[in-house]
């Protein structure tokens, strides 16, 4: 049996009509009845509230797509595989779930994953990943746990464990806890520049985010159960 530490890394609708949909959808607030003001309300918020919209989609499984996945197997090295412009979200999938597939220890008998550790996993990675799956018609080759609670030893979600399950409860980001616990150097990047990265087409330095984000939240787990 094996442990994953695992994380992905999202990018917004890629669906020219979709996006064209979100534009068009967008409607000031009913308290405008004027024409005049209706026209200026599109003015001047139209493209700010359509990009905030379209940049959200990155975080539901229904129409962001995943560019990068990070894993890593008990203590091997971290594993990063991500897409170009050239490469499909489809094939990005099928080929993690191959690998998934061929996990054998050292007598080359398969091996199962029995925990899946990460960092708000629970709450996002597990279950976009599924979305994911369904929408481009990749089985998994694996079983993802979808609805773990923080009991299930199936799931070690280090964001539930410290924060705890409660909405109310204070919410720590992993880069926050990496740093706290002296996990993260200087050069360590933070998640808001991923976009950019996508952006500007600097899709290794997404990878090397999503590699950081693997390595940080196994630290997290050593620590969680003072194992170093």
């Amino acid at each position: 049996m094996a442990t994953i530490f695992i994380d992905i890394q999202t990018i917004p609708l890629q669906d020219p009509q979709m996006i064209a949909h979100i534009t068009q959808s967008i409607k000031p607030p009913a308290t405008y009845k004027n024409p005049d003001s209706i026209a200026k309300w599109y003015q001047e918020n139209l493209h700010k509230e359509a990009e905030r919209r379209y940049v959200q989609t990155a975080l539901d499984g229904l129409y962001g797509e995943i560019f990068s996945i990070a894993w890593a197997i008990d203590d091997q090295e971290v594993i990063a595989f991500w897409r170009d412009d050239l490469s499909s979200e489809r094939g990005l999938l099928q080929t993690f779930m191959d690998e998934m597939a061929q996990l054998e220890d050292h007598t080359g008998q398969r091996r199962f994953i029995r925990q899946w550790v990460g960092h708000y996993i629970s709450g996002f990675d597990l279950r976009f990943l599924w979305q994911r799956c369904v929408i481009n018609r990749v089985k998994p080759s694996v079983v993802i746990p979808l609805d773990a609670k923080p009991w299930d030893e199936r799931v070690f979600d280090t964001h539930t464990v410290w924060n705890g399950s409660y909405p109310n409860q204070a919410q720590t980001d992993l880069q926050s806890l990496a740093q706290a616990f002296g996990l993260q150097d200087g050069s360590a990047k933070k998640a808001s520049s991923v976009y950019q990265d996508w952006l500007a087409g600097r899709y290794e330095a997404i990878a090397d985010f999503n590699r950081q984000s693997v390595n940080q939240a196994r630290n997290l787990y050593r620590r969680m159960h003072f194992m170093d």
